[in-house]
């Protein structure tokens, strides 16, 4: 019991700063948007195709930033969680060093390499690959490609905690029993490594859909994700309505997402020892 009261106490300030700087603002823009506009913002979101395009592209988006970054950082992980060479300290450096430049930073420089007249696009001609450039600026492509770059650090970290928590004798007496190095990751560390590989990806995809600088800038002015429609509906439309909806909607989504993995995962998590219990 003395330890419940000292957890509460110590999660009483941030949990209070929650409540008056994000929870309560959010309330009062919603019972306001809904005083004077009544449901027809929402109503016109998911009546109009357009705005319904764009639901989707930022989910499609989203979910490829997040699987691209699972099939990259995973390996990644995998090695500097059993590693011991000096060579893990430098990875660490170059992970943790992106957190050190601005996303907009990082954004003008994939827009140097992924121009037309770009360091990708002279690398390919130079090589004989293409005869002209390829158009890969401003395309839902170069969007992807700034969201992995962004985000596949916070995968990495979320997957590397876990990876190393896995005793490595447990593989060894996978091993001493007969089965293969493939077998063992599938049977073994895979299903081990679940609870990071399900934090690291709610953690990209959530950063994924509310991202707005890298799509603003290597999307172009004609590629719209939610964040970006927020902004245009406030300083170019001017309509407040339109962008609290917007926004209360991504923010909907985004729980849902969190509620069904949670849902479908929690039992398979108490049994890795990822659940509330562990």
């Amino acid at each position: 019991m003395e330890r419940r009261k000292q957890a509460i106490l110590l999660a009483l300030p941030a949990s209070l700063a929650l409540l008056f700087f994000f929870i309560l603002p959010m309330v009062y823009i919603l019972i306001r948007t809904l005083t004077e506009n009544g449901t027809a913002d929402f109503t016109e979101f998911f009546t109009d195709p357009f705005y319904l395009d764009i639901l989707w592209t930022t989910i499609r988006v989203s979910l490829v930033s997040t699987a691209v970054s699972l099939l990259l950082g995973y390996p990644t992980a995998y090695y500097m969680a059993r590693t011991t060479s000096r060579l893990k300290q430098a990875m660490v450096i170059v992970i943790l060093f992106p957190f050190l430049v601005s996303a907009v930073v990082r954004s003008y420089g994939w827009m140097v390499i992924l121009g037309t007249n770009g360091l990708l696009n002279q690398l390919l001609l130079g090589l004989g690959l293409i005869s002209e450039p390829l158009k890969l600026l401003n395309t839902e492509a170069a969007v992807i490609i700034g969201m992995i770059h962004l985000l596949i650090p916070y995968m990495i970290l979320s997957l590397v905690g876990v990876l190393q928590s896995i005793d490595p004798n447990v593989e060894y007496a996978a091993y001493s029993l007969g089965a293969s190095p493939m077998t063992t990751f599938r049977k073994v560390v895979f299903p081990l490594s679940t609870p990071g590989i399900i934090s690291g990806c709610v953690l990209v995809f959530t950063m994924s859909m509310t991202s707005y600088v890298t799509p603003k800038l290597l999307g172009g002015s004609k590629f719209r994700m939610m964040a970006t429609m927020v902004v245009q509906e406030i300083n170019v439309n001017f309509d407040w309505g339109a962008a609290s909806a917007i926004s209360y909607i991504l923010l909907a989504v985004i729980l849902a997402v969190q509620v069904v993995v949670v849902l479908v995962t929690g039992r398979y998590m108490k049994r890795m020892g990822g659940g509330k219990n562990a």
